[in-house]
């Protein structure tokens, strides 16, 4: 890795540490304000009840003539006026009266300490750059040990490059081993015959991906059908312009006959190949090259790479927040009430956990085979809308239902998993006072279940990302809690019972699913 890179990225990381803090220090004043405003509006009761108690020494009471900044900001439309310094932040809010401002509440009180919250994301930072920069360290000492390797192995088959192994050692990977072994076996397939360059054209006929031999004029003097199939029958290198590195790397194996392989892209092809180049020096000096196709194992590779990435970017943030309010109640300087707010976001934030991991084991569990038996559909919806019942309450859903009774074989747990996803996916994205119906009946032998809302619909672009994992709605995303694997979850649920799922949606209409079992 370039020192230029390792420098950006440590400026990256950098500002994304020093974001952090920010955002931290930014919540805790917050929590601050909250509090003396709580402390306000109790006193604003008290003096209801007690108008002639006098004030604890750190309240002073305005009259509702007083004109300073603060009082400005109220009179313009704010709630409040907060004003700070180092220790303390003072509070200024109104006293209605009928209505009417009667009068100003002025509360002083000392602010909280983000000494030990700031060092402590501070040390993280830096112990985890460190640990990352020496495994950075140890991966580079890898490649360079692997480099002069391969140099020392080059040098060792200039004597006889047809005859002799490119592989390293056995930790290669697997697609490298068989793509050598193949070589291997193609060369000495070629050599062990008297008409060489008769026998080699009939050779590469048997295999299923294309091969193509090529002289040092940049000729192309024999094709297979896979490579005709997959490109055309042609004489001149010209038909790789289109992939610049690609044809670069076969005029480059022109002036270094030497036995390479590379991966490439082709992009118009959309496909990925692993190429390797052997040199022919019996044949004319031509080369031969074969390309295997690889497009499927780099789309399950990156597939995995982004998955990963991002569970451990939706762990990072619970793990966060419990790791820094665990560390605040140690401290001794927080009150009752913050301890006991504290406990209370570490338990939510330890919930949003467990739910993370166990919807990401749902996901990724291979279940080889399906037990099925009789269950009574009928009776899981209802139980799965009975249990959703608080919900649909609190956001005063109207919810309408149409549902047969029927008796159906197939695994209980996947079938609860679609129903229960669906159904708390339209109560989260259908607004208070809005509507949701849930329909259960068969239709030519098949179990047709649809759940509609009149939520905020989605547009085309996200219907085709809707069953994306961790993908949500940009819109909901900041108001609508969840993992962001459900809809995942019931995709993969619906595929393995061999069933279908449909998605209907207008913006600003709403949204239907339909499962057919």
């Amino acid at each position: 890795m370039k020192l230029k890179h390792i420098m950006l990225m440590t400026v990256l990381y950098i500002i994304a540490t020093l974001s952090l803090v920010i955002l931290s220090n930014q919540n805790i004043l917050e929590n601050d304000t909250n509090r003396v405003l709580k402390t306000i509006d109790k006193i604003q009761l008290f003096l209801e009840k007690h108008p002639d108690n006098p004030l604890p020494d750190n309240f002073e009471h305005l009259p509702k003539n007083t004109v300073n900044s603060d009082t400005k900001k109220i009179k313009k439309g704010a709630t409040y006026a907060r004003s700070l310094d180092s220790q303390e932040i003072t509070v200024t809010s109104p006293i209605f009266s009928e209505g009417q401002i009667n009068g100003y509440l002025k509360v002083t009180e000392n602010r909280t300490s983000t000494f030990f919250t700031d060092f402590a994301i501070i040390i993280f930072a830096i112990l985890f750059y460190l640990a990352v920069a020496i495994q950075v360290l140890r991966s580079a000492q890898r490649a360079y040990v692997f480099r002069e390797n391969t140099v020392a192995k080059i040098k060792n088959i200039e004597r006889s490059p047809l005859t002799q192994s490119y592989l390293m050692n056995e930790n290669d990977d697997k697609i490298t081993t068989e793509l050598n072994k193949l070589g291997e076996k193609i060369q000495k397939q070629a050599l062990s015959h008297t008409e060489k360059k008769e026998n080699l054209y009939e050779f590469i006929e048997f295999f299923q991906f294309p091969i193509f031999i090529y002289n040092n004029k940049g000729k192309i003097r024999r094709t297979n059908a896979s490579f005709k199939n997959e490109f055309s029958d042609t004489e001149n290198l010209d038909i790789f312009s289109p992939y610049a590195d690609f044809l670069n790397f076969l005029v480059d194996k022109i002036l270094h006959p030497d036995i390479q392989e590379k991966l490439f892209y082709f992009e118009k092809l959309g496909a990925y190949y692993q190429v390797r180049i052997t040199p022919l020096p019996d044949l004319d000096s031509r080369f031969m090259v074969t390309m295997m196709d690889v497009s499927s194992y780099r789309r399950t590779v990156d597939a995995h790479n982004a998955f990963i990435a991002n569970v451990s970017h939706e762990l990072k943030t619970p793990l966060t927040s419990i790791k820094g309010f665990a560390e605040l109640l140690e401290t001794d300087s927080i009150s009752s009430s913050d301890t006991k707010n504290f406990a209370s976001i570490i338990n939510k934030e330890s919930s949003r956990l467990m739910n993370l991991v166990q919807d990401t084991l749902l996901l990724t569990k291979q279940n080889h085979r399906i037990d099925k038996k009789k269950i009574n559909l009928t009776a899981l919806i209802q139980n799965i809308l009975q249990s959703s019942r608080p919900q649909i309450n609190e956001k005063s859903l109207h919810l309408e239902s149409q549902i047969e009774e029927i008796t159906f074989k197939t695994n209980e747990p996947m079938v609860h998993s679609i129903f229960e996803n669906l159904i708390e996916n339209a109560i989260k994205y259908t607004p208070a006072n809005g509507q949701i119906f849930v329909s259960l009946y068969l239709e030519q032998n098949k179990v047709i279940f649809s759940v509609t809302d009149n939520g905020p619909g989605l547009s085309e672009i996200q219907k085709e990302r809707i069953f994306d994992r961790f993908y949500r709605v940009d819109e909901s995303r900041a108001e609508v809690s969840g993992t962001g694997l459900g809809l995942a979850i019931v995709e993969k649920n619906v595929q393995e019972l061999h069933g279908t799922i449909d998605v209907v949606s207008i913006l600003g209409k709403g949204t239907t699913f339909t499962v057919s079992l």
